[in-house]
């Protein structure tokens, strides 16, 4: 089937949501499948406009359509380029990332060219779509358009209340998991861990993540083990007050910010423990990631981690907003390192099980298959 799946940002404009759309594309396209990911065209940035994606089967395309440096322009330029792509080029099904102002075009165009729209939100709580819809730019009016759509997918429980709540229909609702790719080579212990352990963290430094707390919990981990590092990678708004608490607890010499990686994976191989301390996730895929590595871990004891993780199966689970729970639950990792490994294989087996990009790729081309079936009044060849 032709696949056009839609997200404001894309790779290398790297968040979350970005990352899981990165993994799935090709996955679809895998299945035999064509797959068009439209998204937007910085100015400045030097990407190209179409770019092809390596498959073995099927074909996946980026398309990056022009937008502007000013903001709201920029967002007017963006929808009024997708809706004229779609016009020219309907797809068979369009899957929608975020319910903002490209689930908005998107619909309508469904509506009026004949074909199913698929939406994704991709968070709840405060930092979610559907509290954006409250405050946002026409948002409302984005919200009215967007509960017309012919399906929904909840990446997670609180995401599907939230969807209930917000009076989106419970039958278009469809809970389909995040996936991630499995490494064929699984992580290995460093020889001389024991010496400086080091812990990693991969996401956005934003007020969600409570790293703010991990910092906290630095100092007391540091007083089991007085060489431990702490490599906290990625950007975001939160960073100034990270470097400043940092500074304020004497941690310079043990925390380091390094920015953003492009390569998760290799990242996690040079750690020893992968530490999550979230205060709200939908479905995290750097937790994701590090369980399909098979690195020791410790999340955040909240809904959407709980989700992942059993404590003491799968990896450890934290008080929330605790740094001295948190700080006694990373030290026990380490301590008790051999049950944290036996761990491991555990997380990646449910990885690869229910979480893997494959497995979660033919979930959506079940859901697409029957949308079109529907749609055209029986099955499709």
């Amino acid at each position: 089937m032709r696949i056009a799946l839609i997200s404001r940002r894309f790779p290398p404009l790297i968040g979350g949501a970005e990352k899981v759309l990165s993994y799935l594309a090709p996955a679809l396209a895998e299945q035999g499948n064509e797959v068009t990911v439209l998204t937007s065209l910085p100015p400045g940035s030097g990407l190209p406009e179409a770019e092809e994606v390596p498959t073995h089967r099927g074909s996946c395309t980026v398309r990056r359509l022009p937008t502007s440096r000013l903001r709201f322009v920029g967002t007017w330029r963006y929808m009024k380029n997708l809706q004229r792509w779609l016009n020219e080029n309907p797809p068979e099904l369009a899957y929608v990332s975020m319910l903002k102002h490209d689930a908005y075009v998107a619909v309508e165009a469904g509506r009026r060219l004949g074909f199913p729209v698929v939406l994704r939100p991709e968070g709840a709580g405060a930092t979610g779509d559907l509290a954006w819809q409250s405050w946002g730019n026409f948002g409302r009016t984005i919200g009215e358009r967007t509960k017309q759509a012919d399906a929904v997918v909840a990446i997670s429980k609180p995401i599907e209340d939230e969807l209930r709540r917000a009076g989106y229909n419970p039958a278009k609702i469809h809970r389909l998991p995040n996936g991630v790719p499995v490494p064929e080579a699984p992580w290995r212990r460093r020889d001389d861990w024991r010496n400086a352990p080091r812990a990693a963290y991969v996401g956005r430094l934003a007020p969600e993540k409570g790293l703010d707390t991990l910092i906290e919990a630095w100092p007391i981990v540091r007083k089991a083990f007085p060489r431990a590092e702490l490599v906290l990678h990625g950007d975001g708004p939160e960073g100034p007050s990270l470097w400043a608490g940092i500074g304020k607890l004497g941690q310079g010499d043990a925390i380091d910010l390094p920015g953003p990686t492009g390569d998760p994976t290799a990242a996690l191989r040079e750690a020893d423990l992968f530490v999550l301390p979230s205060r709200e996730e939908g479905m995290s895929i750097a937790l994701l990631e590090a369980m399909a590595l098979g690195i020791p871990l410790v999340a955040s004891s909240i809904p959407g981690n709980r989700k992942l993780i059993s404590d003491f199966k799968d990896g450890r689970l934290a008080p929330v907003d605790d740094p001295e729970g948190l700080a006694r639950v990373i030290v026990e990792q380490w301590t008790q390192f051999d049950r944290a490994f036996h761990m491991t294989r555990s997380a990646r087996k449910k990885v690869e099980g229910s979480y893997s990009v494959t497995v979660v790729a033919r979930q959506h081309l079940e859901l697409f298959r029957s949308l079109i079936d529907d749609r055209h009044g029986g099955p499709s060849g």
